[in-house]
């Protein structure tokens, strides 16, 4: 079979986790280790707790339900807002989860009431990014309406930036974020656990660029960790991280002649997203793609049969990990 490959090194997942822990202590950050990339793999998981990583998260409660199912007991966090018909799992394998919506949240509270738990709450924030949360000036009534839920323990707020957003946008954002957090915290006479900015773009901007922090406390993180660089838009890695946690290789299923030459590989869009394929080999791009195939330029001499390697961004990731069509495999080391 011509499927795609997908080799995993957990060591140096492990070896991101914990320098992802270890920076972010320098800089005042807690982290959440992001598992939606791997689609909830339980070894990907491991591998982060063993880095360091005290708490996971993932946007889908299948991932949650394999983690636990893998014997994962640490803490997870839902991170994306549950709907009305997820609240019964939600409450069930989540210990805690982001939310934008006062009804969900009440209707958590019943929930937890029934299984006998108590539910992290992150209530989400918009600050003007077109996503999740609640209007900021929204956001002291319904802390005020929520404060007293019995099995509900509100945490702190949380945001988020797109990928595309850049650092400046974030400082300003953040500032504000910062500033109503302290409002409220002065109104509600308590301060937050969590003050959650957002994930790997902010890691960049706060960690990797050295901007001062305006504030927050937390980081949920998934693109650093698993890939070793802190946006998927014009990747740059991170000094000392590992990049080769994930490679792709794609099998050659013809090549046309020419200067330079074109080879087809057995990899399309329904595999993964071309966008965000990186090929290890200088003199190999990507030219195209198609629902089946993924065609290349290549200054480099290829055969058909020969395996074409790539680096990954994140939404390939993502993709690759959800298809059935893709064959993972394990590095592994004499010990």
């Amino acid at each position: 079979m011509s499927n795609p490959r997908l080799r995993i090194d957990l060591d140096k997942i492990t070896h991101n986790a914990r320098k992802t822990v270890e920076i972010s202590r320098m800089h005042g950050l807690g982290v959440m280790g992001v598992t939606k990339g791997a689609a909830g793999m339980p070894e990907v998981a491991k591998a982060m707790l063993a880095g360091g990583i005290e708490g996971l998260a993932d946007s889908r409660l299948d991932n949650i339900a394999r983690l636990r199912a893998a014997g994962i007991r640490s803490p997870i966090t839902l991170i994306r807002s549950p709907g009305p018909s997820d609240v019964c799992r939600a409450i069930e394998l989540a210990d805690a989860s982001l939310n934008s919506d006062t009804q969900i949240v009440e209707a958590l509270s019943i929930e937890a009431r029934v299984q006998g738990k108590i539910h992290g709450v992150i209530l989400m924030v918009d600050l003007h990014t077109g996503r999740e949360g609640l209007p900021p000036g929204a956001v002291p009534d319904a802390l005020r309406r929520l404060r007293s839920l019995p099995g509900i323990q509100l945490q702190g707020l949380g945001a988020y930036f797109h990928l595309a957003t850049g650092s400046d946008l974030h400082l300003q954002s953040l500032e504000v974020f910062a500033a109503l957090a302290k409002q409220v915290e002065a109104e509600l006479g308590k301060p937050f656990t969590i003050l959650s900015g957002g994930a790997s773009n902010i890691f960049r901007t706060l960690v990797v660029e050295g901007r001062p922090n305006p504030g927050i406390n937390h980081l949920r993180i998934g693109t650093a960790i698993l890939l070793g660089f802190s946006s998927s838009l014009n990747p740059v890695a991170i000094p000392g991280y590992e990049r080769d946690t994930f490679v792709l290789q794609a099998e050659v299923i013809e090549v046309k002649a020419g200067n330079p030459a074109e080879a087809i590989l057995a990899l399309g869009k329904i595999d993964s997203d071309p966008q965000f394929l990186f090929p290890v080999n200088h003199g190999v791009n990507v030219r195209d793609a198609a629902s089946d195939h993924l065609m290349v330029r290549t200054e480099l001499p290829v055969r058909v049969g020969d395996w074409v390697s790539f680096r990954l961004g994140y939404p390939a990731l993502c993709r690759l990990m959800a298809s059935p069509y893709v064959q993972i495999e394990y590095v592994k080391r004499s010990r």
